[in-house]
């Protein structure tokens, strides 16, 4: 399993990559699920960024615990979580629908509860989840990644970092 900070800087340098940071620009070809990542990466810190917040990065320090807040209160959500799902084992799910991140996956998947529920379902149940949750699964992926596509394009198209 990749950790995070591995996966971020991947991320970051195919961004970079894909924007021109380097000596030469050149297309890095980026799997389904690199693709959406980027584009939900490049959505969140525009969030952030008009809120005036600095998305975080594990190659910097960390910001006073006050300014932490506030990012994980602007990114994930604040308040009373609007989203749930039951799984078969009782285990509950819980997710906010006004954080950066809930609005890149509504920019995404072109809707995030539903997001939410399919992708809790079919993510701990695997092949034992609902035929038609992992029907709208791929159907919400496939998606995801042509819009991934298209905000990664018009970003870097337009010379503009994310």
């Amino acid at each position: 399993m990749t950790s995070p900070r591995t996966t971020i800087a991947a991320l970051l340098a195919a961004v970079c990559l894909l924007s021109g940071c380097g000596t030469q620009r050149q297309a890095l070809p980026l799997s389904p699920d690199d693709t959406v990542r980027a584009a939900q990466l490049v959505l969140t810190d525009r969030c952030l960024h008009r809120q005036g917040l600095t998305p975080p990065r594990p190659d910097r320090s960390p910001p006073p615990a006050a300014e932490r807040r506030r990012v994980v209160r602007a990114l994930f959500g604040a308040g009373r979580t609007e989203l749930r799902v039951r799984l078969p084992n009782g285990y509950v799910v819980r997710r906010h629908t006004d954080g950066c991140l809930a609005a890149a996956q509504q920019r995404l998947y072109g809707d995030q509860p539903r997001w939410f529920k399919v992708s809790t379902t079919v993510d701990n149940l695997k092949s034992k989840a609902p035929r038609g949750d992992r029907a709208a699964y791929a159907e919400l992926r496939s998606l995801a990644v042509r819009n991934a596509r298209a905000v990664l394009s018009s970003t870097f198209a337009k010379g503009t970092t994310p």
